[in-house]
């Protein structure tokens, strides 16, 4: 083993990481990111390390690129971001690393959106979560919280590296680590053989440097690949408020953006409006879209009322648009869909005119006979509406108050 790592440590003396001739400039650009994150610059050297370029799960240029080229529309926003905000630039590869940029990754722990929020720690650093919204697909608003988490697990930790791998794996993960290893050192924190860290973790780390490496190669920062990392130009995106239940289609037709478009930019709305409790909520369109919506989107009034139901066995589109009193082609539009399926959560947009007054939620205590008397309907109507065969209830269930 000692053999074969002399030998890895002769090869990377001679060729970068990714296979270049590793010149003066790439050499002071490694440095700078290992001094950007308080590392020892001696790490630079470690035979594990240097051992990474050839493990086949590494992050190689091709996949860097293909990131880069899927999800380019969001980098020029992170990167102001996190400069405003006296971050690191190379917290941008830890989105990179954790998500691929994508706000709509979704993890096998339920981590969601490009920054990789667990649910408990979005909430705390202020992202909302509800029926209608999920804040950790927002990337800007995410993004924000991101940087936030980040300054505070440096506060705690002391060191950018640190706080990196805190960010992974946890602080109470972290604090262990530190103490089985008697050192904060990453070389230690990361030493394969002891493990004081889970692999996930290590390889976390890693792959962050080896992305920031690939991002200041001197043959990638000639190449036209680089243009999407460093083109200043690139779409950017801006936020606008709008009126609660204003749907994405209308504001796209107002600058002439597709749904899907809209879709793309807006990952943080549930369904295809904005929530309608909310007397207002913001919406994201390309920045070079602004004075089209200021001239053309005209806010107006709507007249529906959106209700977010959960589909039952034996459900069909038909069958809840006339439970609801809308018609199926608007349930088909605002959810994007062309037919449903048990449990499946989707948002009935109806008329506010509609035969339907409201959808109630049922609570402890509650019986048939109590809810036609809250809602003076008759207990026959109720069962219709759901197409109800007992008049058995469950806490929580949502049904239709029909008119």
């Amino acid at each position: 083993m000692k053999f074969f790592i002399s030998i890895l440590i002769c090869i990377f003396t001679a060729s970068s990481l990714f296979g270049y001739i590793q010149t003066r400039n790439d050499y002071g650009a490694q440095l700078k990111v290992f001094k950007e994150l308080d590392i020892d610059p001696k790490y630079m050297k470690d035979p594990y390390f240097l051992a990474m370029s050839l493990d086949e799960n590494n992050i190689t240029k091709k996949s860097f690129v293909n990131i880069i080229k899927e999800e380019y529309s969001h980098i020029s926003m992170l990167k102001e971001l996190i400069k405003n905000s006296d971050m690191p630039k190379t917290f941008l590869y830890l989105a990179i690393v954790e998500s691929g940029l994508s706000n709509k990754a979704v993890s096998n722990v339920r981590a969601v959106g490009m920054w990789q929020f667990m649910e408990g720690t979005a909430k705390i650093y202020g992202l909302k979560i509800n029926k209608y919204v999920d804040e950790r697909r927002d990337p800007v608003a995410a993004t924000q919280a991101a940087v936030s988490y980040l300054k505070a697990l440096k506060s705690q930790f002391g060191k950018w590296y640190l706080a990196i791998i805190a960010y992974n794996c946890g602080e109470g993960k972290l604090k262990k680590a530190i103490a089985a290893a008697g050192t904060d050192s990453l070389s230690v924190l990361v030493d394969p053989d002891k493990k004081y860290l889970s692999l996930e973790t290590r390889m976390f780390i890693k792959k962050i440097l080896l992305s920031a490496y690939m991002a200041e190669d001197s043959d990638f920062i000639i190449s036209k690949d680089s243009s999407l990392l460093n083109n200043a130009n690139q779409i950017s995106i801006t936020k606008i408020m709008v009126p609660g239940g204003t749907s994405l289609a209308s504001v796209g037709d107002s600058i002439g953006l597709s749904l899907k478009k809209m879709k793309e930019f807006n990952a943080h709305l549930k369904f295809g409006f904005t929530p309608p409790n909310l007397k207002e909520y913001h919406m994201y369109i390309p920045i070079s879209k602004k004075d089209l919506f200021v001239s053309n989107f005209k806010a107006i009034k709507s007249n529906k009322v959106f209700h977010v139901y959960k589909v039952k066995k034996g459900d069909t589109i038909a069958k809840i648009a006339s439970k609801w009193g809308t018609n199926s082609n608007e349930i088909k539009k605002y959810n994007n869909i062309t037919s449903v399926k048990a449990n499946q959560e989707i948002v009935i947009p109806a008329s506010k005119s509609a035969a339907v007054l409201s959808s109630y939620k049922v609570q402890k205590g509650d019986t048939l006979i109590r809810i036609s008397k809250k809602f003076d309907v008759k207990i026959s109507d109720i069962l219709e509406a759901n197409d109800m065969k007992t008049s058995n209830l469950d806490i929580g269930d949502s049904i239709v108050i029909p008119k």
